[in-house]
């Protein structure tokens, strides 16, 4: 795909790669081709790859880290917060969960 290449070609600091098409959000599962685009994408730059975009829990986190060089889990991260009644320790444990998640065993 031809703006894919020129997006990669031209990037600076990092790729942001969104892992499927629609709202972002809670996904059940990864993209199936995910793995795939994110070496398509690596073809064309030597900026470090971060994909985000559906990815709601730790072990997706920790599958789509396998592959990329980032994950961002934004909205999953908001709905964490937003929803609980003491955020500070909300955040907390969120980012303990996903950092064990991606932490190398």
């Amino acid at each position: 795909n031809e703006r894919m290449e020129a997006i990669a070609r031209n990037a600076k600091g990092f790729i942001y790669l969104v892992s499927v098409t629609g709202v972002t959000g809670e996904r059940k599962s990864i993209s199936e081709g995910l793995g795939e685009l994110i070496t398509r994408v690596r073809e064309h730059t030597s900026a470090p790859v971060c994909v985000g975009f559906g990815i709601s829990t730790p072990e997706q986190a920790r599958q789509v880290g396998a592959l990329a060089d980032g994950v961002i889990v934004g909205s999953a991260c908001v709905k964490t917060i937003g929803g609980s009644e003491n955020p500070v320790d909300a955040a907390k444990l969120f980012a303990r969960e996903f950092k064990v998640a991606l932490s190398p065993k």
